[in-house]
């Protein structure tokens, strides 16, 4: 049996970027939390839990920046950028 071990390249995608936001998460005085990032004004989500809060906040997040990058506008400098995808993991 012939095992031979080939080193295939990963492409990688030069356009797709991946901006890390810090996120701000705190109860309502209505049992509701609420998240938001303070570098991208206007860009919150409300929800009955705060894993929900922040999942709908990264979406939210999502469709601002791209709506930024369609435009023109920049994302502000003090968002850490990588231009490659990753995964976020926080524990």
């Amino acid at each position: 049996m012939n095992t031979t071990i080939r080193y295939e390249p990963i492409e990688t995608n030069t356009y797709q970027k991946s901006f890390l936001f810090h996120v701000h998460v705190a109860p309502k005085s209505n049992g509701y939390w609420h998240a938001w990032i303070a570098t991208l004004p206007g860009c919150a989500a409300v929800a009955a839990s705060q894993e929900e809060a922040v999942a709908l906040l990264k979406e939210t997040a999502r469709t601002y920046v791209r709506l930024l990058v369609e435009r023109g506008v920049m994302v502000p400098d003090i968002v850490a950028t990588i231009s490659a995808p990753v995964v976020a993991v926080s524990v």
